[in-house]
This record gives C-alpha cells, sequence and structure tokens, in this order.
C-alpha cells in the first residue's frame, strides 16, 4: 500500500479542489463565450440586415418616384436619377445576398435581383424601339415594384422572427448558464467542504486515537495503539509504541523488585516481631526494657506498613492491582474503622464523630474503602492539635456515594493542594505537628478512589482545616482501571 504523507494528502485534497475549480470556471466561460457569439451574430447579421432591408425600401421608393416622373415628363433628369438610385439598390440587394446563409432567403433577393433588373430594362427601352406604351411600362413598373416591396416585407419579417427567436435561445442559454453556475459553486463548495472535512479526518482522527493511546499509558495500561493511517502519525505511533513496551517492562520489573524486596523484609521483620512478643512476656524483662520493646514494635510496625503500601502503589501503576468488588453499604464498612481511630484520637484529646444518611448500596471493594477512610481520619487526627475536632460524614450525591473527611487542623496551602497526592509529598507546613509520615498514604486514597471510577477533591487554607470529600459511583461491574498511578492526576477533576 503506498504511503501518504500528511504534505500529499492536503496537496491532493487543495489539488482537487483547484481542478474543480478551474472545470466549474472553465464551463461558465464557455457558456458566456456562447451567450457573446449569439450576441454578436444578432448584431453584425440580422441587425444589419433589418437595417438594409428598411433603406433598400426607401430606396426602392425613391427610384419607383424617379421612374413615374420619368415616364410622365421624359425628363432626362429623372431618368439619371432613376439610374443613380437602382446603382445603390443593387448594391444594396448584393450586400443582402451576402448576409444570407438560407437558401431560402437567398432565393428571395434573387428573385428581387431580377424583378429589379426587369424594372430597369424596362425603362431605358425607347418607344421607338419597342411596341409598349408607357401604359404597359407603367404596369411592369408597378408589378415588379410590388415584387421588391413585397419581397423586402417577407424578409424582413423573417429577420425580425429570427432575431427574436435567437434572443429567447440566448435569454434561455444565459438562464441556464446562471443556473450552472450556480450548481457549479454550491458544488465547489460543498466539494471544498468535504475535501476539508476528509482530510482533516484522515489526520484527526489517528491522532486522537494516539492522544488516547498516550493517555492509557499515563494512566498504566500498556496496549498497543493502533491508528488508522500510513503517515508520520504512524511511524509517532509505533514510536509510542516502542516507549510503552519499555516502560511496561520497567514497571512489571519494578513490581517484581518490590515484590522481592517486600517478601526479604517481611521474613526478618516476623522474626523480629516473634522475638519481640517472646520478650514482651517473659518474666525477666523489665519494665524499662519493656518500654523499648514498644518502641521495637511500633519501628516493626511502620516498616511493614510502609513496605505494604508502596507495594500497593507499585502494583497500582504498574496497572496489576486487583480489586474484589461486592455490593455494599458504606457505612457499614466505615463505622468499624471510625470506631478504631476513635482510640487514637482519644489519645490527643480530640473529638471524633460519625454521621451518616440513608445511601444506596454500591459495588466497592471493602478492603480498600476501609483503607481510604482509614488514612483519610489518620491524616487528620495527624495534622489536627490536641483538643480538636474530625467529623466523617456519608451521605448521597449525584454519582452516587459521597464521605467528607474533615477536620480542625492546620490546613494546606492553596498552592500546595495540587501536590499532596503526588508519592512522598509533604506540606510545607509539616513542622507544625510532631511527627511525619511516609508521604504514600494520600497517594494510595487517590489511586484507589479513582480505581474505583470515583473521585476525590480538597478544600483547605491555613490554619483552617481540611475537608476531604471521595466520591464513589455506583457501578455494575469491575473497577475503573483508567486511573491507575496517582501521580499523573490533579485534583480539579
Amino acid at each position: 500500500m503506498m504511503k501518504l504523507t500528511i504534505y500529499n494528502k492536503m496537496m491532493m485534497g487543495f489539488s482537487a479542489i483547484i481542478a474543480i475549480m478551474i472545470i466549474s470556471s472553465a464551463y461558465v466561460l464557455f457558456e458566456l463565450n456562447t451567450v457573446a457569439n449569439g450576441a454578436k451574430i444578432i448584431l453584425t447579421s440580422n441587425v444589419r440586415v433589418q437595417e438594409l432591408a428598411r433603406l433598400l425600401q426607401a430606396t426602392i421608393q425613391d427610384e419607383n418616384g424617379y421612374a413615374g416622373k420619368y415616364l410622365v415628363s421624359n425628363d432626362e433628369t429623372y431618368f439619371s436619377l432613376f439610374v443613380e438610385t437602382s446603382k445603390q439598390v443593387d448594391q444594396n440587394l448584393n450586400l443582402l445576398l451576402e448576409k444570407q446563409s438560407s437558401p431560402e432567403d437567398q432565393s428571395l433577393i434573387y428573385k428581387m435581383q431580377k424583378a429589379h433588373d426587369a424594372l430597369v430594362v424596362h425603362l431605358q427601352e425607347k418607344n421607338d424601339k419597342t411596341q409598349e406604351t408607357n401604359a404597359d411600362k407603367k404596369q411592369i413598373r408597378k408589378t415588379n415594384i410590388a415584387i421588391l416591396l413585397d419581397s423586402l416585407d417577407i424578409l424582413i419579417s423573417k429577420n425580425h422572427s429570427s432575431i427574436e427567436k435567437k434572443m429567447v435561445r440566448i435569454e434561455s442559454i444565459t438562464a441556464r448558464s446562471v443556473q450552472v453556475a450556480l450548481l457549479l459553486i454550491a458544488g465547489t463548495l460543498f466539494a471544498a467542504i468535504a475535501a476539508a472535512l476528509i482530510i482533516t479526518r484522515t489526520i484527526t482522527r489517528p491522532i486522537g486515537d494516539l492522544i488516547k493511546g498516550t493517555e492509557q499509558i499515563a494512566h498504566g495500561k500498556f496496549e498497543k495503539i493502533l491508528v488508522s493511517s500510513h503517515d508520520e502519525i504512524a511511524l509517532l505511533a509505533d514510536a509510542v509504541n516502542d516507549m510503552s513496551a519499555k516502560i511496561n517492562d520497567v514497571n512489571e520489573l519494578r513490581t517484581q523488585m518490590m515484590q522481592q524486596i517486600s517478601h526479604e523484609l517481611k521474613t526478618p521483620l516476623q522474626a523480629m516481631q516473634s522475638a519481640h512478643d517472646v520478650l514482651k512476656v517473659s518474666n525477666s524483662v523489665k519494665d524499662s526494657q519493656i518500654r523499648m520493646l514498644d518502641v521495637f514494635d511500633r519501628g516493626i510496625d511502620r516498616i511493614a506498613t510502609f513496605s505494604r503500601q508502596y507495594l500497593d502503589l507499585s502494583k497500582i501503576e504498574s496497572g496489576v492491582m486487583q480489586y474484589n468488588m461486592e455490593l455494599s453499604d458504606l457505612p457499614d464498612i466505615i463505622e468499624p474503622v471510625v470506631d478504631e481511630a476513635k482510640l487514637i484520637a482519644a489519645s490527643k484529646n480530640i473529638n471524633l464523630e460519625l454521621d451518616f444518611d440513608t445511601v444506596p448500596r454500591i459495588m466497592v471493594d471493602p478492603e480498600k474503602i476501609s483503607i481510604i477512610i482509614s488514612n483519610l481520619i489518620s491524616n487528620a487526627i495527624k495534622y489536627t492539635p490536641d483538643g480538636g475536632k474530625v467529623g466523617v460524614n456519608i451521605g448521597p450525591c449525584d454519582m452516587g456515594v459521597l464521605v467528607k473527611v474533615q477536620d480542625s487542623g492546620i490546613g494546606i496551602d492553596p498552592d500546595e493542594i495540587l501536590n499532596i497526592f503526588d508519592r512522598f509529598y509533604q506540606a510545607s507546613n509539616i513542622n507544625k505537628i510532631a511527627s511525619s509520615g511516609s508521604g504514600v498514604g494520600l497517594a494510595i486514597v487517590k489511586a484507589y478512589t479513582e480505581g474505583h471510577g470515583g473521585k476525590i477533591y480538597v478544600e483547605s487554607s491555613p490554619d483552617q482545616g481540611s475537608l476531604f470529600i471521595v466520591k464513589f459511583p455506583i457501578l455494575n461491574g469491575q473497577p475503573s482501571q483508567d486511573a491507575a498511578t496517582p501521580l499523573s492526576l490533579s485534583e480539579n477533576d
């Protein structure tokens, strides 16, 4: 198959449009030339014939008058005028004959010439050389003059009729030319629009496929991008597919590495946890040593939690995270999480309350919903000073169900809201609290939320607390994998 570049496609389209315009313009010019030639014939031939015929009528009348006077008076002056006038008649008859192309009209003029010749001959004969009397000559003159004038009337009438027919034909050609010109203009416009749409479509469709494919790659789906073209965009798609394959290989390698690291950490952590449990119940351990063991226990727990969260992030970014969807009531999932968090909130004298309305049941992964809410509540408690307040509210929304987690903590600068869901990101006012986290909790919250097809929003300002709003849709199938990585998404969705 011949590969057409974008340049070639555009040049072919524009060439087709130009060709159509040239053809349409040539046709209009041809029709206009036909009209012009018809008008020229009428003006130069038919109108001239009319003028000659009418001039000839007047000349014949003069000739007839001179002949009558000569026959009455035998005055040579009138005869000389008759001869001069007859020459003009002969000349005009010859001009009329040249202008006629119809055999019928030519025959009519021959008849007129014959009648005029007879008139001249009979008038020129001397009385002593002919037996004809003046009365006979007057009759001959009258007959020939009648033939001439009647023939001219016939010629004028026929020529007038011919002019009318030609004018009607010119009007018809002009009207048809206008109609055709309008049709050609409309057709040219339509063809130009169609060509532009086709060219644009052949360019924008593969670009659209490429954009969708790159968005899928950004969201962790590394399927091959197929474009319906064989031009530069196809080459670009091949390059993107090669890049996608390499990124997929790197992600798979990273996931395997994280799984291996997690597995390697799990074994010594389990051994350390077992040793901690044995030592803590041992009678030989003093109270001061128990406090040290508690420190070890918290450290082990933090390492295990961080290892698990980072492994989950790696799975999400690689698009291999699995969701076990169930038709569930969110209050039944969230209430135990809140009750468990109340123990931590109580240690800081923070009032943690849960409030919920009747909401529809939705398809969710209960375990991941628990992680989402637990991370949001943990952050709220962490960034809320002693004696503050944290509220959790569940209610219906346009998508399905929403969960609000609001605190009276240190808040977030508006310029940093877009970054708080980035992996390992820590707000600039982190120094206002005594402890800090790993920086992956909110990244997991966003990834799990979008994995369910939901959205998360943040409203916050410094020292005014923060409000996290999570919306979950009513789904009848599996979770969406279109938002697999939290690193490429913003909060203004």
